[in-house]
């Protein structure tokens, strides 16, 4: 894992309390990046977070090249905590030259076309094949909904 990275996290939910009051406790980071390239280029998420605030925190949305450039070579001596909302961007993120070797999962809710891998993680075929890949190049995933909560792993 790259050393300036405190935590991958997979979570459909982004930013929501557990993150700001619990996950950066026990991981802490100067900057919080969402890595998604739909995310990133939505002008929606980018004036909803361009107003949300987390005392002493920067919040970056970023498409996964552009977060795994900056991560290398703008502030390698910050600490980062990434989110993303799916599987598929830390394949991209991994390809793009981030050392990872380890993700934690949050939430993926259930929608169409679904299928049910945890107790909180559903996975669209597109995420399957991105967690499988996960696997196949050694990267343990562990499901936990907070810091506190029994890690499992993810088994497919």
């Amino acid at each position: 894992m790259e050393k300036n990275i405190s935590l991958i996290r997979i979570d459909d939910r982004l930013i929501h309390g557990q993150v700001t009051t619990a996950w950066l406790r026990v991981y802490p980071a100067d900057t919080i990046i969402i890595a998604n390239e739909k995310i990133a280029n939505d002008p929606m998420y980018k004036t909803i977070f361009s107003v949300a605030q987390i005392p002493g925190k920067q919040i970056m949305l970023l498409t996964p090249e552009q977060a795994a450039t900056h991560i290398k070579k703008e502030k390698p001596m910050c600490k980062y905590l990434i989110i993303t909302p799916t599987p598929v961007d830390v394949v991209t993120l991994i390809d793009c030259g981030l050392s990872i070797n380890k993700v934690n999962i949050g939430g993926l809710q259930n929608r169409p076309g679904t299928t049910r891998l945890a107790k909180v993680v559903y996975a669209r075929e597109d995420e399957i094949i991105a967690f499988n890949e996960l696997k196949t190049r050694g990267v343990e995933m562990e499901v936990q909904m907070v810091p506190t909560e029994k890690i499992t792993k993810l088994n497919l």
